[in-house]
């Protein structure tokens, strides 16, 4: 007993100097001898969390639970596992347990508060700062964002104003930034930006809003200086982001030509060789991504992002052997993801294996006819005040540079979050047709979708999108959800039963692999289409002057 004493104590030790690796080496061989030791599995849970191995700290913890009574600790871990596998709701109730059995156990607190932060509950954040507790430094910042969230710039601005935390300074910076694009004060976004460090965890992510606020208000120009200059002042990283914003706005020959130079300086680096793979599978030359991202995974295995690609890349070239293998250790770090679930589809799909477990049209996707809300007289009305309402909040010329719209505009803001009456009436009015659907696929331990089913949802974000002639959606998935949408606010009188020119289809994934659409589902106004967020879907370009409205939403267990 006292070499498993010493044993964990060493072991503890390792894990909170940093190096998870070696503390996870050290509890696997210690398991070895100590199998069932709940000390040992609990902290085998955190060690496995630490190096993204998610379903062995599941396993790990499981065992602790079976052969133990609950505790604070116990409960506190499990939030942070299930948290890490985006299973929100269950987090929230392991923090909630933990503070019942201790409620000094303040971890707990501090955890709920940032598990409402990045699951995006900004509503959610605020009350529980307003809860009494001193969160610190810590709380004023996450005050910010979720005012920023909600839309509350000047009010979050006030409080950034004041806050003088080194400890949080990039994270200060960096929702300046978002408030200052919120605003459509270019100039002092500029400034944020810059004065984010070049070492910065939250560069890459200022990047992105920078050039995303310019697109949007097309602003062209501006857009691709802060493209070039990140090209060029790098860190490599950066230059990459920078790289496949300039692909992603249609200038794919230059983007080739800077990935090139930037190889020829940065050789070995990892984010350059990994989208050195990415743009030979994008180029369709699948040999050559496949062995570029072998070797990416040789310098960084595990590697959560060169995994997906690999599968990708072995998918399209039909390597599925290596699919596989790279889908299961991505599954191991994010079991809920379901971009990865759709890749499964796909693979088993090529392989000619049964993917309709998965991808079941008949009882996965369904199309409901919704009523009037109350106060309206039919659905014709509802959607007129609707629609009103929505042109108000389509304020950008063009299409964000980060989403898969296509010649169309979007909202930014979630608008679950916008106290508005029209928009309040919609999300009532869905609530039964959710409430349908969860009862109708029902649950199952061992489904993907079923297993997270617990007859309970929020929202989890909420936009609109107008479509232009030719206007569509690329092929794509949501890999945060769980649930996914379409209502269809306005349809124009070309998109109908005489062609699919509009409509919303199913199962074509957004690889190069041979492998055509297999369900379709015909737009009509006031008509909501619900599906598991993992299923490919995508829109058949119309044509005609007029415009299609809709508003889309995700859906995540509660």
């Amino acid at each position: 007993m006292r070499d498993l004493t010493k044993t964990i104590k060493q072991l503890h030790e390792i894990y909170r100097s940093g190096d998870s690796f070696k503390a996870e080496l050290g509890v696997r061989d210690a398991l070895k001898t100590w199998p069932e030791d709940t000390s040992l599995l609990q902290l085998g849970a955190l060690t496995a969390l630490a190096i993204n191995q998610v379903v062995t700290a599941h396993q790990r913890l499981d065992a602790a639970t079976d052969r133990m009574s609950m505790t604070a600790e116990l409960a506190n871990i499990k939030g942070r596992v299930h948290k890490a596998s985006a299973d929100w709701a269950a987090a929230e109730k392991a923090y909630n347990l933990a503070e019942d059995i201790d409620p000094n156990f303040e971890r707990a607190r501090v955890n709920r508060l940032n598990l409402f932060t990045v699951s995006e509950q900004p509503k959610r954040v605020l009350d529980e700062l307003d809860t009494g507790f001193d969160f610190g430094d810590m709380g004023e910042v996450a005050r910010s964002q979720a005012l920023t969230d909600l839309g509350r710039y000047e009010s979050a601005l006030e409080i950034l104003e004041n806050l003088k935390s080194e400890t949080y300074q990039d994270q200060i910076t960096f929702q300046r930034l978002k408030c200052f694009a919120g605003l459509g004060r270019l100039e002092d976004m500029i400034d944020a930006y810059e004065a984010l460090p070049s070492i910065s965890s939250l560069r890459l992510k200022a990047l992105n809003v920078a050039v995303n606020s310019f697109e949007m208000r097309g602003h062209k120009k501006q857009s691709l200086e802060v493209i070039e200059k990140a090209i060029k002042e790098g860190p490599a990283a950066m230059a990459v982001q920078a790289i496949r914003l300039i692909r992603r706005i249609g200038q794919e020959s230059r983007a080739r030509t800077e990935l090139e130079n930037l190889s020829n300086l940065y050789p070995a680096d990892i984010n350059v060789l990994s989208e050195m793979a990415n743009a030979a599978r994008l180029d369709k030359n699948f040999e050559k991504s496949c062995e570029l991202y072998r070797q990416a995974l040789t310098a960084s295995p595990g590697n959560f992002s060169i995994l997906c690609g690999f599968a990708q890349a072995s998918i399209s070239v039909k390597r599925f052997g290596d699919a596989q293998t790279a889908l299961q250790a991505a599954l191991a770090q994010s079991p809920n993801n379901q971009f990865l679930l759709a890749l499964v589809a796909t693979l088993l799909r090529g392989m000619k294996q049964d993917h309709r477990h998965l991808y079941d049209y008949q009882k996965f996707v369904r199309a409901y006819d919704i009523g009037p809300p109350d106060g309206y007289s039919d659905i014709t009305e509802f959607n007129a005040a609707l629609s009103a309402r929505l042109d108000n909040l389509h304020i950008y010329q063009h299409a964000p540079v980060n989403q898969t719209l296509r010649l169309g505009t979007q909202t930014e803001m979630d608008l679950s979050l916008i106290d508005d009456p029209v928009l309040n009436a919609f999300f009532k009015a869905i609530d039964a047709p959710i409430k349908a659907y969860m009862k109708a696929v029902g649950w199952d331990a061992g489904h993907p979708l079923r297993r997270r089913n617990t007859n309970a949802y929020r929202i989890s974000g909420a936009w609109s999108v107008r479509l232009g002639e030719a206007g569509h959606h690329v092929n794509h998935v949501h890999p945060m959800g769980w649930l996914s949408s379409a209502y269809y606010v306005e349809v124009p009188p070309s998109v109908n039963n005489k062609s699919r020119d509009g409509w919303i289809k199913f199962g074509e994934p957004d690889l190069d692999i041979d492998q055509d659409a297999e369900h379709y589902v015909e737009p009509a106004a006031g008509r909501l289409v619900l599906f598991p967020s993992y299923m490919w879907h995508g829109t058949i370009p119309f044509t005609g002057p007029e415009t299609r409205l809709t508003l889309p939403f995700d859906v995540v267990p509660a």
